[in-house]
């Protein structure tokens, strides 16, 4: 039996940091103990760990520490460079996935770090990311994530102020806002942890939510709680749901005959569904709206080829949730021979049936009969193979 996919969704009105990720985490209902327990797997020092609630702008979550006792001999925070600190996690007792997990994390800083400052990546020496703290965050972060199961990260519009210039270069790709506040809101931890790991989705993804909690900043900000929110949920089981982003340009000026090629070429660049819906714009002219869908990572990509090749001057874009049958291709043989049938299924019930076009075409030109009959054949076959699945599956003779 598969389980549904657990969903972390992270809402940053005021940044993110790698303590506030990690409190938000706890007050979802992360051991502590537990996540100090693992940790020492990785000896970078004597320290201890704290959490506690606080009120930031009269909403209570949990501030996460990192307390400091001393610092024995040559240890590893005594080498602050990315070679160092990747040698470190590789020869801890942690588990395979939290050592990669990471070395991604620290790999994607310290290539900011390096095109912030103009030296080699293995030449990047981290100042207080290399510390005993921001090294416990990062880590951290990674044990959090395999303890509480998740298998997916969102992220909200990522509110910005005063950015170190190795988190704008972090922060590429990531939708922000500016904040006016004075101070840093994403540190380089936090903005490396989203780089990482998380996909920029403004609204909540189609969920079950189970845990919700806040994660505290260390200073009160007078126009909003200093808080991060991670709600934990889990994808529904029946069907499949995702998020996709949606494109739409309006086009009123261009030659009908390059559609063709500019589908062409969107599909090929990943476009999950293209189409176009005939409009009447202003002056009553006529119009066409170009749909495009696609998974939130390939939109600017699709952004860019949907500017090349059309005369629009904009492309509106918004973000989605969407639900989807279970799906399964499968192979069934009729007597017109082997046909190829998408199925699809809704609380373990075949909703609909739909025969590959292409076998359907080359069965019905080869056997000299009509399109129409071969469909059906494969439609019914197909239901017919999945009851008699059904029934071994359950026992039924």
């Amino acid at each position: 039996m598969t389980h549904p996919k657990k969903i972390l969704y992270l809402d940053c009105p005021s940044g993110i940091s790698g303590d506030m990720f990690l409190g938000s985490l706890i007050d979802c209902g992360l051991d502590i103990k537990r996540l100090g327990s693992q940790l020492r797997k990785m000896k970078i020092g004597d320290y201890k760990l704290g959490a506690r609630k606080v009120s930031r702008a009269g909403v209570s979550g949990v501030k996460f520490d990192v307390i400091y006792k001393k610092r024995r001999g040559h240890e590893h925070t005594d080498d602050k460079t990315f070679k160092g600190i990747v040698k470190a996690i590789k020869s801890s007792g942690l588990s395979a996935r939290v050592k990669e997990m990471s070395v991604a994390v620290f790999n994607n800083l310290a290539k900011a770090e390096s095109r912030a400052h103009g030296v080699p990546v293995e030449k990047v020496h981290f100042h207080e990311v290399g510390d005993i703290d921001s090294v416990v965050d990062i880590v951290g972060a990674c044990i959090a994530l395999e303890e509480l199961g998740i298998d997916e990260i969102y992220s909200s519009r990522l509110a910005v102020a005063n950015v170190a210039p190795a988190t704008a270069y972090l922060l590429q790709g990531i939708d922000i806002s500016i904040a006016g506040v004075p101070f840093e809101l994403v540190t380089p931890t936090g903005a490396s942890l989203l780089k990482t790991f998380s996909r920029p989705q403004d609204d909540i993804p189609p969920m079950k939510v189970l845990r919700a909690g806040y994660g505290a900043g260390s200073r009160d900000i007078p126009d909003r709680p200093n808080l991060l929110k991670s709600i934990i949920g889990e994808r529904q089981a029946d069907g499949d749901a995702d998020v996709v982003t949606v494109l739409e340009a309006n086009i009123d000026d261009m030659n009908p005959q390059i559609y063709e090629y500019i589908i062409e070429r969107l599909f090929e660049a990943g476009a999950l569904d293209v189409y176009i819906t005939p409009v009447i714009m202003k002056k009553s002219r006529p119009a066409c709206v170009l749909t495009v869908v696609s998974e939130p990572q390939t939109a600017e990509t699709l952004s860019g080829i949907i500017f090349e090749e059309t005369p629009t001057f904009g492309i509106r874009r918004h973000t989605a949730g969407r639900r989807k049958l279970k799906r399964k291709i499968v192979e069934v043989n009729t007597k017109y021979g082997n046909i190829k049938v998408k199925v699809g299924s809704w609380k373990n019930v075949i909703s609909i049936c739909s025969p590959e076009y292409e076998d359907c075409k080359r069965a019905a030109k080869l056997k000299k009969v009509p399109f129409s009959a071969v469909r059906r054949e494969a439609d019914a076959a197909a239901r017919r193979s999945a009851q008699e699945h059904k029934r071994g599956e359950t026992g039924i003779c």
